[in-house]
């Protein structure tokens, strides 16, 4: 069939795999966000933003995870178990996405360099950089580096930041350029591991003291806020943050593009609005509930940004890419196809390492020829 958008001969299916639009006139290609198509673009959800290569049957399993994980750190809390609560929240997400790293084999066949690196090197880098943090805004030390109040806050909502992000994506970046990870949505992978090792570190050494002294039981109250916080918001934020920065970068010769210093103007100035608007809600004591709102938008910014990244850069590889034969990870048909799944339009490039691996096959006409048309679903 002909795509009715590229115009392009495509296999049949209810998608093109050269652009992956849905053959219905007219129909917004925002729809369907390219890693999974089931989605709308500008759906800021988080499993399938920061886990693409997941197919839609794996991901309700890393979601019910989530929940596990939770649910455990509210029973802790609220058993007054805070040392225990706060260890678990601290690992929740980034042993979570450790497990994604294996299931979908985004590592290939170099476990220990992308782990080491990334994870690693993100947590190495966190520890460092949180103990040099805390030295400078010491109670005593600070107001004596930069005197005027306002001046302090600028120093922590605005140049920690900062300086994290251009900390935090350095071990991402050490990958770029080799053969196996050509993608972009690799960098994101290994951009969101880099930050969500780094928020592992900077929590583990700014809670120290708590998991260090605290007794072993203690009262609940007013905890249960901030564990959501180093639980889920902070490690979405570190690593969505990261993600975003690591995708843009991984071409070389995208740091002259004007998008891409959008995308990281939009990351790293979400990071500083999480920062600074938290620690200004908390100097007018205003509640939990509604540093938390705030904080969540800045996720969900982030998240937003990170969306957008994968999907333009998923269409724009597409056009590189040749027909081979293939199962899809995704909704499990064997396909011919380039760029997307022509039965389930998910991105191939985003797939499970197996699937990616054939895609990346050589595009050989001789494939295609070899296997009759009614043999393909």
């Amino acid at each position: 069939m002909t795509c009715i958008y590229c115009e392009k001969d495509t296999p049949d299916g209810r998608f093109c795999t050269w652009c992956g639009r849905q053959q219905i006139e007219g129909e917004s290609r925002s729809l369907h966000y390219a890693p999974h198509p089931g989605e709308h673009l500008w759906h800021p959800a988080v499993f399938t933003t920061l886990f693409p290569h997941l197919g839609r049957h794996k991901l309700h399993e890393f979601r019910w995870a989530l929940i596990a994980g939770l649910s455990a750190i509210v029973l802790l809390t609220m058993a007054g178990l805070i040392t225990a609560a706060l260890l678990c929240a601290a690992l929740l997400v980034p042993v979570l996405y450790l497990l994604y790293l294996y299931e979908a084999q985004v590592y290939r066949d170099e476990p220990v360099l992308v782990v080491g690196l990334t994870l690693g090197g993100g947590a190495l880098l966190g520890v460092v950089v949180t103990l040099v943090v805390n030295q400078l805004t010491q109670p005593v030390t600070l107001p004596l580096l930069f005197g005027d109040s306002l001046v302090a806050l600028l120093v922590l909502g605005v140049a920690v930041p900062i300086v994290q992000e251009i900390v935090k994506v350095v071990p991402a970046l050490l990958l770029r350029g080799r053969p196996a990870f050509q993608e972009r949505v690799d960098g994101l992978a290994f951009g969101v591991a880099a930050g969500l090792g780094f928020s592992l570190a900077e929590t583990l050494v700014r809670y120290w003291s708590v998991l260090s002294n605290f007794p072993t039981q203690t009262d609940p109250a007013n905890w249960m806020a901030p564990l959501l916080t180093i639980a889920v918001l902070l490690p979405l934020l570190q690593g969505s943050a990261t993600g975003a920065i690591a995708a843009t970068l991984w071409r070389r010769g995208s740091a002259r593009d004007a998008r891409a210093w959008a995308v990281i103007g939009l990351a790293v100035g979400a990071h500083c609005g999480f920062v600074l608007v938290s620690q200004l809600l908390a100097d007018h004591r205003q509640s939990q509930l509604v540093i938390l709102a705030w904080q969540a938008a800045f996720v969900g910014v982030l998240l937003l940004t990170v969306r957008a990244t994968l999907h333009r850069s998923l269409l724009e590889e597409a056009t590189h890419m040749g027909l081979v034969e293939t199962t899809c990870s995704n909704c499990h048909n064997a396909i011919v196809a380039a760029a997307f799944c022509p039965v389930c339009g998910k991105a191939l490039s985003a797939s499970a390492a197996t699937t990616a691996r054939t895609r990346r096959g050589e595009p050989v006409q001789r494939v295609i020829d070899a296997a009759p048309a009614t043999e393909v679903h």
